[in-house]
């Protein structure tokens, strides 16, 4: 649009509509922020529900077995 000046902003030339359009596209799909956000907790659900059985370091940490015991 720069490039072509203030004739840009007018119906003339099709550069105009599409950067209407592509600005009234963020907006009804929501900022880019906001969608990264939803994509990523949906990722994140799906992996989490797909995990299978995992220890809890930080419970090992505190209680560890006794045979993994290695020292003193």
């Amino acid at each position: 649009m720069q490039i072509m000046g203030g004739i840009s902003y007018t119906a003339v030339y099709p550069i105009e509509r599409l950067l209407r359009d592509g600005r009234l596209s963020m907006i009804w799909t929501g900022s880019n922020e906001i969608m990264n956000l939803l994509i990523q907790h949906e990722y994140y659900k799906e992996l989490s529900a797909k995990a299978g059985p995992a220890r809890d370091m930080e419970q090992d940490a505190v209680t560890p077995d006794e045979e993994e015991k290695h020292y003193g």
